[in-house]
C-alpha cells in the first residue's frame, strides 16, 4: 500500500493510538489542467501537504451532514468541508482553525451552543492518492484525513475568512452522499475545466458514505 508517501508515519500512528485503528484507502488519479494549477483546484499550492476533511453533524450523522459550496464551484456543486494541511501543521491544529475559519465555530471539548463549540467524535479513515499529472509531468502525492464532528442544533454558521469564498451551505442524509458524489463525478458535463477536481472530491464522499454506514 502506498499510504505513507502521503502521509507521515509517525503521525498516523499518533491519531490511531488516540482514535483507533481507521480504514485506509489509496487511489491513483490521470489528471491535467486545470486542475492542481488554476484558481480554486491549487490543492497543493502553498506547501498543503495533505488535508482535513470535517463531517459535520448535529446530532445523528445519518440525518444530515453538512456540505458548503464556493462562489468559483460550478453550479451545484456541493461538498463536504475541507482544509489544507500546511508543512509544519498539525492535522488536528488543522482540523480546529479550518472549522474555526469556515464556520466560526470553535473546538472544544464538549457541544455547547453558548459558547459555539463542536465536539470531534471520530477519526473515520484516511485516504491517499497518486495524481498524474500530465502537462506538468508530475506525480502528486496527497492524503485526506477525515473526522466526524457534532455541532449544536441551532448554531450560526458565520465563515470568518473571506478567502474561503463559502457561498452557501447545505445538509444531505448520510444516504445521499453517493448522489452527491455522483454529482460531482459529471460536473465536468457542464463545466469541462471542473471535471477532474470533480472525480476528485467524488472519492471523499463515497469513503464517507461507506464509513459511516459501516
Amino acid at each position: 500500500m502506498q499510504l505513507q508517501r502521503a502521509v507521515e508515519a509517525a503521525e498516523l500512528a499518533q491519531l490511531e493510538a488516540q482514535w483507533g485503528i481507521v480504514p485506509k484507502q489509496h487511489h491513483h488519479l490521470a489528471v491535467d489542467d486545470p486542475f492542481l494549477s488554476s484558481d480554486g483546484q491549487m490543492l497543493v499550492s502553498d506547501g498543503r501537504r495533505a488535508e482535513i476533511c470535517y463531517i459535520m453533524h448535529q446530532g445523528t450523522a445519518a440525518d444530515g451532514v453538512l456540505l458548503h459550496i464556493k462562489t468559483v464551484y460550478p453550479e451545484g456543486a456541493f461538498r463536504l468541508p475541507t482544509g489544507g494541511i500546511h508543512q509544519g501543521e498539525t492535522v488536528m491544529g488543522t482540523l480546529a482553525r479550518e472549522i474555526t475559519e469556515e464556520t466560526g465555530l470553535m473546538v472544544g471539548p464538549e457541544v455547547d451552543l453558548t459558547t459555539g463549540t463542536v465536539q470531534v467524535q471520530q477519526l473515520l479513515g484516511v485516504v491517499s492518492y497518486s495524481m498524474a499529472h500530465q502537462s506538468l509531468g508530475q506525480t502528486y502525492e496527497f492524503a485526506t484525513y477525515y473526522f466526524l464532528v457534532q455541532m449544536a442544533v441551532g448554531a450560526v454558521l458565520n465563515p470568518l475568512d473571506p478567502d474561503e469564498r463559502i457561498c452557501g451551505w447545505q445538509w444531505r442524509r448520510v444516504n445521499e452522499l453517493l448522489d452527491v458524489a455522483t454529482t460531482l463525478e459529471s460536473v465536468g458535463e457542464r463545466a469541462p475545466d471542473w471535471a477532474d477536481w470533480g472525480r476528485y472530491r467524488a472519492i471523499s464522499h463515497r469513503f464517507v458514505a461507506q464509513a459511516l454506514e459501516s
